[in-house]
């Protein structure tokens, strides 16, 4: 199928919510998300039950002000300027073309934070549980129950499809060519190694090091960082998927579970989805100190959330690139 033959009504963003409004609401809410944030029950045998987990997650009113400083950061805000930029050009365009195969290409590779960092750091502590000792395994195993949730919908545990989903939405725009390589986005695809580079940094050193402690640490925090930056993306661009989605492929104003499907990737990940998963990465950085004993530095947090904003804001700079020209 050529690239070009694919064409659509535009749709003009209406700025209903910006990506700074979101993440306004999210903060001003982050104690009542918080103290509601639990590790889930598991059944042990039909009769019994093991009871939820309510988070532990200290300094919650200077983790409150130190989000609302990177939120309002000036590398924040161009990263978002930039996103929004990309997703507006996205919409008003009328043709699939080149440029919209590289923005899908480019935003599939700023999306690999659970198989990057996530996984890795779940594989990481796997490996590493049987030299935990006995008395602090009740720790570890908090640490890996946290990060579980972390990544359990992107790996189909708590949502069946999820893998399938960004293919579902790309083959109805007609756009199921953006995986060729041809099509790839340099600065998006430094961004994923970057990821790759956090996932695995040090994971040959020491168990007991500095060093290796700290790259698990910076690891959760980039979890933070980019579950947080997620859900206030997702959700700027949800405001119009539905419709655009429809401009490109009139069919799916009447084949409803068509559109539903079409739209999951991001639906999917909109509303409070992804902000709850950045809190379970969230408590599973502090219990993780507890563990280690090491202090959880606020303004270290401040530091990756910035870096990583700063990073993915580059990418979106190269997507809006491509899809202007």
């Amino acid at each position: 199928m050529n690239s070009n033959v694919v064409k659509s009504a535009v749709v003009m963003p209406r700025h209903q919510l910006s990506m700074q409004q979101f993440g306004d609401v999210f903060i001003e809410a982050l104690p009542r998300h918080i103290s509601a944030l639990k590790i889930p029950g598991r059944v042990i045998t039909g009769d019994q039950r093991k009871a939820a987990i309510l988070a532990h997650v200290d300094h919650v009113s200077e983790m409150q002000l130190a989000m609302y400083e990177v939120l309002c950061h000036e590398a924040t805000q161009q990263a978002q300027c930039w996103a929004e930029k990309s997703f507006d050009a996205f919409l008003t365009k009328e043709l699939v073309d080149e440029g919209v195969l590289k923005f899908f290409n480019g935003w599939n590779e700023t999306h690999k934070t659970t198989s990057l960092v996530s996984a890795k750091i779940i594989m990481r502590l796997a490996a590493d549980a049987g030299a935990v000792s006995l008395h602090l395994q009740l720790l570890y195993n908090n640490v890996m129950a946290h990060m579980h949730e972390v990544a359990k919908d992107d790996f189909g545990l708590g949502h069946e499809g999820h893998d399938g989903m960004y293919e579902y939405m790309t083959t109805a725009f007609g756009a199921s060519r953006w995986i060729e390589r041809q099509y790839a986005v340099k600065a998006c695809n430094d961004f994923s190694e970057f990821l790759y580079k956090v996932g695995v940094a040090e994971n040959k050193s020491p168990l007991r090091s500095h060093e290796h402690k700290q790259s698990i640490l910076v690891a959760m925090m980039t979890s933070v960082a980019s579950e947080l930056w997620n859900g206030r993306e997702y959700n700027y661009v949800a405001q119009y998927i539905g419709e655009k989605l429809q401009a490109v492929n009139p069919l799916l104003r009447t084949d409803l579970k068509a559109l539903r499907v079409a739209k999951g990737y991001v639906m999917g990940h909109s509303g409070e989805v992804e902000n709850r998963p950045g809190l379970h990465a969230l408590a599973a950085a502090q219990a993780y100190c507890r563990f280690a004993d090491i202090e959880f530095d606020i303004g270290r947090l401040k530091e990756v959330m910035l870096d990583y904003n700063g990073r993915v804001g580059n990418a979106f700079r190269s997507m809006h690139d491509a899809l202007s020209h």
